[in-house]
């Protein structure tokens, strides 16, 4: 659940922030390229920390430690999610955009009903690999007291004295989780290989 809520996060920050580092107002890109090599050279578990535990102190905002794992956890992938969401949307030809204006769409139709859709298809296999690392990478907000699994596992382990069979279950459990994930966006971008170039359909 966690890993999810914190995935969504992640996607539509990463897009914003990828919007406004290819934005051609200065201050609104250099704010999101500062971002953006901020949060991609902090460890994320330094992150989940200072959300849960600095932010209350530096600006007075306290969050549940299930609401600081999702932020922690989603802010920081945003940072990597943008780099990619920035690649995809370069990648698409400036004829593509040229061909926008001379239809007369406005420069936010044009990203968003020719740029992205095509850009999407070259995304979809980092996006996938980012995916599976955020789902690994939730096992982290146990450090929070946030019941996730690995917490769950832990405290079972602790009461049982039987981390082996334990953690190995765990193992699994992200293993098969991991690998359901790889398989859709394999799925995905096989189909999406199929269609036709500058076409690309839910």
């Amino acid at each position: 659940m966690i890993g999810i809520a914190a995935l969504v996060v992640g996607i539509v920050l990463g897009l914003l922030l990828a919007l406004c580092r290819l934005s051609s107002f200065v201050p609104i890109r250099l704010l999101a390229i500062a971002y953006i090599d901020f949060l991609r050279g902090i460890p994320i578990l330094v992150i989940l920390l200072w959300v849960y535990y600095g932010f209350p102190i530096l600006l007075g905002v306290n969050f549940t430690a299930m609401q600081a794992a999702i932020i922690g956890l989603g802010g920081s992938y945003a940072a990597f999610l943008a780099e990619i969401f920035r690649s995809g949307i370069q990648a698409i030809p400036v004829g593509q955009r040229e061909a926008g204006r001379t239809l007369g769409l406005s420069r936010w139709h044009i990203t968003v009903y020719v740029v992205l859709p095509q850009a999407f298809r070259i995304i979809v296999p980092p996006l996938g690999n980012t995916m599976i690392s955020m789902l690994k990478d939730s096992s982290l907000v146990a450090i929070l007291a946030v019941e996730d699994m690995m917490r769950v596992t832990m405290t079972a382990a602790a009461e049982t004295y039987r981390p082996l069979e334990l953690y190995a279950a765990v193992a699994v459990y992200y293993y098969l989780m991991t690998l359901v994930t790889a398989r859709v966006v394999n799925l995905v971008e096989r189909r999406l290989s199929r269609l036709p170039d500058g076409m690309t359909r839910a």
